[in-house]
């Protein structure tokens, strides 16, 4: 499910990522919060992760590795 929500975000679905979003979110904002240890900070930092990962969504090569590289990105923008 999550492969062709990302095909389609890849294509400028931007219903598919808000899915995507809202599936992984929590989960990503848990890792946040546990790196900042401040949940606004945490908020922030998702916020910022998937506005990049909606930039960068279509240089992504695998759909597979879509939760992966998107924490990579969450981590990196904490």
């Amino acid at each position: 499910m999550d492969r062709d929500l990302v095909q389609a975000a890849q294509r400028g679905d931007r219903e598919a990522f808000a899915i995507l979003a809202r599936t992984h979110g929590d989960r990503l904002y848990a890792i946040a919060q546990r790196i900042l240890r401040d949940a606004g900070l945490a908020e922030d930092a998702l916020q910022q992760a998937l506005i990049s990962a909606w930039r960068e969504l279509p240089n992504l090569r695998d759909p597979d590795r879509f939760v992966a590289w998107a924490t990579k990105l969450l981590i990196h923008e904490c």
